[in-house]
């Protein structure tokens, strides 16, 4: 594995903040509100990782197989995208988001950035075992 670009980099801090809050996510939660907080959770974590909620991509339905297949092999800017698409989607209809979770879209994405940074191999290169 090739060792990230500074500007990549996560400390040891955010590096078990993300895998934290991905963890979280792939657990069921107790309840929808509780599910909802991990919301909030994951835009902060984000933004403290350096792949803040930038602009939206315009979708009216969002696919959380889509969102985790395009995050599979994004950039940081795209991540970004991406996690201003999920913020918004979030916030004008809610009932999207437990779906979206189910899907592993912000897992995905959570991933990806650790990927980046050179914490865990990206998911493309992962062997099946």
């Amino acid at each position: 594995m090739t060792a990230p670009r500074a500007v990549l980099a996560l400390g040891p801090i955010e590096t078990e903040m993300l895998r934290d809050i991905r963890s979280r996510l792939n657990r069921r939660a107790v309840s929808d509100a509780a599910l909802f907080a991990l919301g909030t959770a994951f835009m902060t974590a984000c933004g403290r990782a350096d792949v803040p909620a930038t602009t939206a991509v315009p979708a009216r339905v969002l696919s959380g197989e889509l969102v985790v297949k395009i995050a599979a092999t994004a950039d940081i800017a795209t991540l970004s995208r991406l996690v201003a698409t999920l913020a918004e989607h979030r916030t004008l209809d809610p009932r999207c988001w437990p779906g979206l979770v189910a899907a592993g879209a912000p897992q995905a994405i959570l991933s990806r950035r650790l990927a980046l940074a050179g914490r865990e191999p990206a998911i493309e290169s992962s062997t099946p075992q």
